[in-house]
């Protein structure tokens, strides 16, 4: 391969700019995910929205240390178990997030490209893939 791509650095430069003014990103992500389905509207209805932002903000940072470390955190497991058996939030809500994510990516990062959202789908899958079956995980485990 002539020009190898670093998806680590396109990850950390795309993450570090969206940081800089997080409340718009979040912001416009959470207007984009509760319009893309009536299910995730009405699980965000009685929801505070500045909170939320908060917890995903820590979620994406906890996603990025266990892609780094393969080091599964309680909070991780927490929310995966969260989302499962108390939200009902089923698997393929966690592909809409992930799409969502990205096009809010690219209405906030002017340098976003096609190997910028793979960069963040290969950060962020372990971590999704983990909320997706933590369920499984039992307690003491």
């Amino acid at each position: 391969m002539n020009n190898p791509v670093d998806f680590n650095e396109l990850f950390n430069d795309s993450y570090e700019h969206i940081m800089k003014n997080d409340e718009q990103f979040f912001s416009d992500f959470y207007n984009l995910f509760t319009s893309s389905s009536p299910k995730v509207r009405d699980a965000f209805k009685n929801t505070d929205m500045h909170r939320q932002r908060r917890m995903l903000r820590s979620a994406i940072a906890y996603m990025t240390n266990f892609f780094v470390t393969k080091i599964a955190d309680d909070y991780l497991i927490k929310i995966g178990k969260h989302h499962k058996n108390v939200l009902e939030i089923e698997p393929q809500f966690y592909e809409l997030f992930i799409t969502t994510l990205l096009i809010s990516l690219k209405n906030n990062y002017r340098h976003y490209n096609e190997k910028c959202g793979i960069a963040w789908r290969i950060t962020l899958s372990p971590g999704i893939e983990l909320m997706k079956h933590a369920a499984n995980i039992e307690d003491g485990d």
